[in-house]
């Protein structure tokens, strides 16, 4: 028995400013891209049935656009008669019951099964002779209620596999935590050989925890901290032994590149080895950051943030974040104290390149002397 696995699609999710030429949000766009590109190799594949662990949608009350690309896509899955099962997870379920879920939408649906009532349901499928059973446990509204669940779980001994399907952090293992609103954690004590599989979301990379747990992770980039992983959904095969093979799509690039470390140097070295950074990166229609370590606060004022955003212009998304050198006398802070204006005046060209530095030193210390004994005057 053949099974894809997928999970955190947030449909609907958008960052950043660039658009498409519909005026839509472009990265919103190259979410909806992932998701449909799953649903297309699940079509030219046909597994015997498709789970998704949570965070189909990225909000509880998803827009138009998003809820009209989820009911296309699934509805494709549906006319193939390739069962769906979904739960909801931390992002779509909203904090009160009386909101009502999204996922109604989908419960009238052939061969989609939407779970997001709170609580744990065990859906049973027949597929070439064989029965698998899966144990779906959707977000709820509290820990308490969320354990309640996990412990009402029963495995079905007539059937030919049982499998776990969850969202959440694996407590006890902090790498896994998302630090969000409303996350739940699930025991490891949960992760049971009992289970033939257990698929898991939440995690946004995809993680192998044991030979029969998996995070699949999210389809798409979604923050600089998953920037060096692989997007895609995971291949099950059920059998005497479980075999697995993960599946990447085609995402736009995300590139956090290393930290350039400035704590000692000067303004002009810090702008050529930004260049050199960038154009060994070739920006274009890529998701970028970088990130300018240990700079001092005198050497971060100086430096011409609009030309190097200028080499980056050709990217879907440029950003340049300055890390302040830690304990930095020269920061203007609170408990800053200003020199004289001669000295902030000299620490000031120490930033700068110029060639006539010695020439603009005296001068300008001629110039605030004078300043400074017309003030003297009475």
């Amino acid at each position: 028995m053949r099974i894809i696995h997928l999970a955190d699609t947030h449909l609907g999710y958008s960052a950043y400013r660039k658009v498409t030429e519909q005026g839509v949000n472009q990265r919103e766009m190259d979410v909806y891209d992932a998701f449909t590109r799953c649903v297309d190799y699940v079509i030219k594949t046909k597994p015997d049935f498709v789970i998704h662990a949570g965070d189909l949608f990225d909000s509880v009350r998803p827009t138009n656009r998003a809820i009209t690309v989820a009911v296309q896509q699934i509805l494709r899955l549906s006319k193939e008669k390739i069962p769906f099962v979904v739960i909801s997870g931390n992002h779509e379920t909203p904090k009160l019951k009386e909101t009502g879920n999204i996922f109604t939408i989908f419960e009238h649906l052939d061969h989609v099964y939407p779970i997001h009532n709170n609580k744990y349901e065990a859906i049973s499928l027949k597929q070439k002779d064989e029965t698998v059973c899966i144990h779906a446990i959707p977000q709820c509204q509290n820990p308490d209620e969320f354990d309640t669940n996990m412990k009402k779980i029963s495995v079905d001994k007539n059937a030919d596999y049982n499998l776990l399907l969850a969202h959440g952090a694996v407590k006890g293992i902090k790498e896994f935590k998302m630090n969000e609103f409303n996350e739940l954690f699930i025991p490891v004590k949960n992760l049971s050989q009992d289970f033939d599989y257990i698929a898991l979301g939440h995690y946004h990379k995809y993680t192998k925890l044991q030979e029969n747990a998996f995070y699949a992770g999210s389809t798409e980039h979604l923050s600089f901290t998953e920037a060096d992983s692989q997007k895609g959904c995971l291949e099950i095969e059920l059998g005497k032994k479980l075999k697995h093979r993960f599946i990447p799509l085609q995402t736009r690039i995300m590139i956090d590149a290393p930290p350039l470390d400035c704590s000692t140097l000067r303004i002009e070295q810090i702008a050529q080895k930004v260049k050199e950074i960038i154009h060994a990166i070739e920006p274009k229609d890529k998701i970028i950051r970088l990130r300018l370590e240990n700079i001092p606060a005198h050497i971060q004022r100086g430096i011409d943030y609009h030309q190097i955003r200028d080499l980056g212009k050709t990217a879907m998304h440029f950003e340049i974040k300055p890390m302040p050198l830690k304990n930095d006398k020269s920061t203007l802070g609170e408990g800053y104290k200003m020199k004289s204006l001669a000295d902030e005046f000299e620490k000031f060209l120490t930033t700068q390149s110029y060639p006539e530095e010695k020439m603009l030193q005296s001068l300008g210390l001629q110039y605030i002397q004078k300043v400074e004994e017309q003030e003297k005057k009475p």
